[in-house]
């Protein structure tokens, strides 16, 4: 894998923190609040331990000197950003998986939205993130918190341009899918469990307009309610889980 900048990052959470652990990204150190105890802390030494991570308690005020005043659970670390892969690698990865599963965020700028998309991306078996180089939340503290530290289990793609991108995974055979709420195509007409792209737009305007034209389909998740839009992290998940049965679950 190739990174764009070899970029290092504070963490905050027990979780994060342990599954930054479990990755295989390098951390950097640990820091512990004094007397800490409670759940994953033994974990999290252990991890440590294994990984030959230096490990210090403080107090736990001074965790703050890092992280600043947010709920850290008495945990904070110091890792590297997650890879970030060159076009010329993402090509090379599709190419080795059957079937491949991706998602396209299209400006999702809330970093608690992009944490809980991630979160949803990793369970559900999605292989590649692709965000826009401009317009998107950064991968931060935030979205590791916010995604439970799954964001450090993905692999990621910054586009400069995403319709040359749209037109890159076409040549791979990729079909991509734009979710728009509109569309007279539900996600249960549609296959999912070929090669797709699933483009999911920003938390107000939806997939940008110019966008569409670089897309195979649209795709819509049906609504029986008064509320004729769903937030950006639970269409997210609703479809990918739609994904994962027709890929999964089938006879």
């Amino acid at each position: 894998m190739m990174k764009t900048k070899n970029e290092q990052l504070y963490i905050y959470g027990r979780q994060p923190v342990l599954q930054a652990l479990r990755s295989s990204l390098k951390v950097e150190q640990v820091w512990l609040a004094k007397n800490l105890q409670g759940k994953g802390i033994g974990q999290i030494i252990r991890q440590t331990g294994k990984r030959s991570v230096p490990l210090q308690e403080i107090a736990k005020n001074d965790l703050q000197r890092f992280v600043g005043a947010v709920v850290h659970q008495g945990v904070v670390a110091l890792v590297q950003k997650p890879p970030i892969l060159s076009l010329p690698l993402v090509k090379e990865l599709l190419r080795k998986i059957n079937e491949p599963l991706l998602l396209i965020l299209d400006q999702i700028q809330d970093p608690h939205n992009l944490g809980a998309i991630l979160r949803t991306a990793e369970i559900s078996g999605v292989d590649l993130i692709i965000l826009p180089v401009k317009g998107s939340a950064e991968l931060n503290a935030t979205v590791a918190k916010t995604s439970a530290g799954a964001m450090f289990n993905l692999t990621y793609y910054f586009s400069p341009d995403l319709t040359k991108t749209l037109t890159e995974l076409k040549t791979l055979g990729i079909n991509i899918l734009a979710t728009m709420p509109a569309s007279t195509q539900t996600m249960y007409e549609t296959d999912l469990s070929a090669a797709v792209a699933i483009v999911i737009g920003n938390e107000g305007r939806g997939v940008r307009k110019h966008l569409l034209s670089f897309c195979d389909r649209q795709i819509a998740i049906p609504q029986f309610g008064k509320v004729n839009s769903l937030n950006a992290s639970v269409s997210t998940g609703v479809i990918l889980f739609e994904a994962v049965r027709q890929r999964h679950f089938t006879d």
